[in-house]
């Protein structure tokens, strides 16, 4: 009977190693994506970041070299959007 408890000792230590590599193994994994999804998001910003300021010195230099076009482009926009919020007050 001796030998049969230690048989199941030993067999349950064996499946807790089991159990704990694998564990190791998911979160080793887990890390790695996550480090991952991490460099892939700051380089999205870093993108995103870049092309927006060049976006807005774009539009900085247009609206210095067409003064005329940005005024009439600023008003019609404030004009559109008061028609819109005057229409939205309008129904309530």
């Amino acid at each position: 009977m001796d030998y049969e408890t230690n048989k199941y000792e030993s067999q349950a230590a064996t499946d807790f190693g089991n159990v704990t590599a694998t564990a190791e193994d998911i979160l080793d994994k887990g890390t790695e994506a996550c480090g991952k999804a991490g460099q892939a998001v700051g380089e999205a910003y870093e993108k995103t970041t870049r092309m927006v300021k060049e976006t807005y010195e774009k539009a900085k230099s247009y609206s210095t070299e067409n003064p005329g076009k940005t005024i009439l482009v600023a008003l019609g926009i404030g004009v559109g959007i008061g028609l819109l919020l005057r229409a939205n007050c309008s129904h309530r």
